[in-house]
C-alpha cells in the first residue's frame, strides 16, 4: 500500500536503529478521544545493539538524493540513495540493485510462465519441480509465516484468484464459487523435499504477498554492499529505509484511509528498518453499500472485515509485508497481539477508525493537524 514520504527534519529519535523498550502499554485512540490500558508485553523493535539518538544535535551527511523510479512487478518502483559526493558510483549501485529486482521477478512470478514457481503450478497434480534453493527457502519460510500467523498468510491463495476481480466488471461472487475456490487453499498441502516442490491437482502457488517484500530487502542489501547505506527501497508502497537521509531520520506519512489519496493521519520517523502498510481503499468496490476489497481472509475466502489499515515497522520488508497482511486480517485483539509477540511495532486502525497502537510505534509517531 502507499505510503508518503516527506523531506527529514531534525526531531527525536527514530525507529529502529537500535532497541526501542519500554513497559507495554497499547494506545487506543477514537478520532476524537482516547484512552490507555496496560498491557503485559514488551515492545523489542529492530533488534539492533544498542538505542542511538538522532536529534538536532546530528551532523548533515554530505551528499545529494539520487531518485530512479521504474515499473516492475506490476507497480512502480523508487529507489532514492544519498550519493555522498559519489553521484556516478550511485547511479551505478542503483542500476545493480534495478538487476536484482529483475532477477528475482524471473525467479519468482507466477505470472511468467517459464518461471520456476510457474513451473511447479503447470505440474500442480503431475510430479514434482526442482526447483532453485532460494526458491525453496522462501515457500518454507511462507509456511512458517502462514502457521505464525493463523492460516491469514497463505501462499495457495492463488486457488480464489479467479473469483475476486476489482475492475470495471467485478461482481460479487456466489456462496458456492467461494466454497469451491477455498477448497483450492491449504498451504499444508504444499510437498517439499530437498529442493522439489509438490502441489496437489488443482492448487496454485503466488508470491505477491511475500515476494514484493524480499525483492525489496534484497534491494537494499545491494546498495549497502555497493557502499551507499542511506537509502530507501520502495516497491508500491513496501519501504525499507536504511541509514538517514542527509543524516537525519526518514520521515514517511501513513494514508489516511478513509480520506482523499495524500491524505494522511500522520508521520513516522525510522532508521533501518521496513515499514509497511495494507489498506482496503487502493482495490475496492462498494456493492450495497458493503465494501469488498483485495485483502482476502484465506480461511473464509472473503474479505477481512476486522481492519481498514495496518502499518508495520520491522526488521525486514519481507517480514512486514506478511505481518501486516496478518494483523489486518486477525484484527484489533489477535492481530496487535501477533505484532507485539513478534516484536514488532503496529497501527491498526478498525471500521470505527479507532486506533490502536504499540508503544515504539507511538513514541515515534507524528500525528497529522485536524484543520
Amino acid at each position: 500500500m502507499p505510503v508518503i514520504r516527506l523531506t527529514a527534519i531534525r526531531g527525536p529519535s527514530s525507529l529502529c536503529d537500535g532497541r526501542l523498550v519500554e513497559a507495554g502499554l497499547l494506545r487506543e485512540m477514537s478520532m476524537g478521544t482516547a484512552f490507555v490500558r496496560t498491557v503485559s508485553s514488551i515492545a523489542l523493535v529492530c533488534a539492533m545493539l544498542a538505542l542511538r539518538f538522532i536529534s538536532a544535535g546530528s551532523h548533515a551527511i554530505p551528499g545529494q538524493m539520487l531518485t530512479v523510479q521504474r515499473p516492475l512487478m506490476g507497480t512502480v518502483w523508487n529507489i532514492e540513495v544519498v550519493d555522498h559526493g559519489r553521484p556516478d558510483q550511485a547511479r551505478a549501485a542503483i542500476e545493480k540493485a534495478y538487476v536484482e529486482l529483475q532477477r528475482i521477478d524471473a525467479l519468482m512470478s507466477e505470472w511468467k510462465p517459464e518461471s520456476p514457481i510457474s513451473q511447479v503450478n503447470s505440474a500442480a497434480g503431475k510430479h514434482p519441480v526442482e526447483v532453485p534453493e532460494e526458491l525453496r527457502e522462501m515457500l518454507q519460510r511462507s509456511i512458517r509465516y502462514s502457521e505464525a500467523t493463523a492460516g491469514t498468510f497463505d501462499v495457495t491463495w492463488r486457488g480464489m484468484s479467479h473469483i475476486w476481480h476489482f475492475d470495471e466488471a467485478f461482481k460479487v461472487p456466489t456462496r458456492e464459487a467461494v466454497e469451491a475456490a477455498k477448497a483450492r487453499v491449504n498451504y499444508r498441502a504444499i510437498q517439499i523435499v530437498g529442493n522439489r516442490v509438490f502441489l496437489p491437482a488443482g492448487m496454485s502457488i503466488g508470491l505477491g504477498g511475500i515476494a514484493k517484500g524480499y525483492a525489496v530487502d534484497r534491494a537494499a542489501k545491494v546498495l549497502t554492499d555497493s557502499g551507499f547505506p542511506d537509502s530507501l527501497v520502495d516497491g508500491g508502497g513496501d519501504v525499507m529505509l536504511s541509514g538517514t537521509r542527509l543524516g537525519e531520520p526518514w520521515r514517511i506519512g501513513i494514508q489516511n484511509p478513509r480520506g482523499p489519496h495524500g491524505a494522511i493521519i500522520g508521520m513516522m520517523r525510522v532508521t533501518n528498518c521496513a515499514l509497511v502498510t495494507s489498506g482496503d481503499y487502493e482495490r475496492f468496490r462498494i456493492v450495497d453499500g458493503v465494501r469488498y476489497h483485495h485483502i482476502i481472509d484465506p480461511r473464509t475466502g472473503y474479505p477481512a472485515s476486522a481492519s481498514i489499515s495496518v502499518s508495520i515497522v520491522a526488521r525486514t520488508a519481507e517480514e512486514g509485508v506478511v505481518l501486516a497482511k496478518g494483523v489486518f486480517i486477525l484484527g484489533p485483539e489477535r492481530g496487535m497481539a501477533l505484532a507485539r509477540q513478534r516484536g514488532l511495532e503496529a497501527l491498526l486502525i478498525d471500521p470505527q477508525e479507532k486506533r490502536y497502537f504499540t508503544p515504539g510505534f507511538t513514541r515515534n509517531f507524528e500525528p497529522a493537524e485536524t484543520p
